[in-house]
Order: C-alpha cells, then sequence, then structure tokens
C-alpha cells in the first residue's frame, strides 16, 4: 500500500499467483474491504466506465429474485469503480482493470482479484477457468497484477475524485522517446499560433478523447463529459 503527500487516495498494488491447484481445488482471491457503514444492501458499480448504476442486494428491478446464489448472484462486472455510502461518508474503490465485484453485506466492498477454477460452471462459458502460461513446454498458472485505489469522502464528494482520477488510472500519459533533430522538431511541434490562452486549462468534467492528424490535412478532436447528469455541481 502506498500513501502520498499530494493525494487524497490510497493505492494498493499487488501482485497473486501462480494459485496452486495441486489439491485438486480450484480457488477464487478476493480483497474484501470493511467499513462501519449502514448501506441498506445498496452499493453501486460503473457501466462500462460511464454512469454508475444502483445495485440492490438480492433483488432485480423486472423479476423477483430467487436467491440460490448469495455471492455470485451479486458480482457485477466493474470497469472503473465501486462505492457504497450511507448517509454521511462514500467508500469507493477505482480499479486499473476490468473485475467482478460486489457488497455481500452492508460497509462492505468485496473484488475478485484472481481465480484457477478446475471445472466448467455451468455459466455458458464452456471450460474451466484455469488459464496457463507455457514457456519451454513448462506450463505453469497466470499470475495477476495490477492496482486499485480506495478513498473515502464526505457524501456526494465522492464523483469528483471517482471521475477525474478514474480518467488519470483509464488513460494515463504515455511517455515516449525518438530520434530527431532540434530544428526538424520544432518546425512540427512549436506552436507559431494559437487561439488558447497559454495557461487554458480543460474543465474537470471534460477530457479529451482523441487528438489525430488525418491524412486529408484536418484534425480530428473528441472531448467526452466524465460526468453523469446531476453527478456533480461543476458547469
Amino acid at each position: 500500500m502506498r500513501l502520498y503527500r499530494d493525494k487524497e487516495q490510497a493505492e494498493v498494488e499487488y501482485t497473486i499467483g501462480p494459485i496452486p491447484v495441486d489439491d485438486g481445488l480450484g480457488k477464487e482471491v478476493i480483497t474484501r474491504l470493511t467499513a462501519n457503514m449502514v448501506t441498506n444492501s445498496t452499493f453501486y458499480t460503473d457501466s462500462n466506465g460511464r454512469d454508475f448504476l444502483k445495485r440492490v442486494r438480492n433483488y432485480r428491478d423486472d423479476w423477483k429474485l430467487q436467491v440460490t446464489q448469495p455471492v455470485s448472484g451479486n458480482y457485477y462486472p466493474v470497469n472503473l469503480g465501486i462505492y457504497v455510502a450511507d448517509g454521511k461518508y462514500e467508500l469507493s474503490v477505482l480499479v486499473d482493470h476490468a473485475v467482478g465485484a460486489s457488497s455481500i453485506q452492508d460497509g462492505q466492498i468485496e473484488i475478485m482479484l484472481h481465480r484457477s477454477i478446475l471445472h466448467d460452471d455451468g455459466k455458458g462459458v464452456g471450460e474451466p477457468l484455469d488459464e496457463v502460461v507455457c514457456v519451454d513446454q513448462q506450463c505453469n498458472g497466470l499470475m495477476a497484477r495490477a492496482i486499485y485505489y480506495i478513498n473515502v469522502n464526505k457524501k456526494g464528494r465522492g464523483a469528483h475524485w471517482r471521475r477525474t482520477h478514474g480518467q488519470q488510472a483509464y488513460s494515463p500519459f504515455l511517455v515516449a522517446f525518438t530520434r530527431e533533430d532540434e530544428s526538424s522538431w520544432k518546425s512540427y511541434n512549436v506552436a507559431k499560433s494559437s487561439l488558447i490562452e497559454a495557461n487554458y486549462s480543460l474543465p474537470d468534467n471534460v477530457a479529451i478523447i482523441t487528438l489525430q492528424n488525418l491524412d486529408d490535412g484536418t484534425t480530428l478532436l473528441r472531448l467526452a463529459h466524465l460526468f453523469q447528469a446531476g453527478e456533480d455541481n461543476i458547469q
């Protein structure tokens, strides 16, 4: 775990695997965060990194759910994050890749980090979830290495962090290098003029998705509004 002086979140990096299955038993590795919060069976997960959707444990909007799998039946795909909230605070977790997550008990967040299952679960995959990597005909189970981020905010203030830091985690700056003489670089990369003030910055709720020079001499600029309706008071 890492805590940075200029960051509000905790950063947890993990390395797991290969998962031992010599005993013939498949295993799932999770992390579970528990807070003293009354969340009324409710939690929120993102939908493909965009809107956060309300989830109610052991409940479905459009049919009467018969609970036969209280754990797997409450797991949801998470691409950006998951959070729980009570009347005062929000506990949020952001991830750097797609995972499964849930809140099996009030005040808890549970995330699947790695698994190795030796038998098909009959849910449509059609094969065991037991991937291996082979080098020189020697095969071993996969290792999982990733980072997740934890933060606690007062109620109503967590969305700003989830969106802004989520964008940084999902699309970090890429540092690249090339060989080029100085005069050629300046001719292509030093702006001759600009209609934008030198100290201008995009608002926190807007992100650049694409900035690309096209073959016909035009430039493609795509912007995204990061927040869903009513999620934050940024204008």
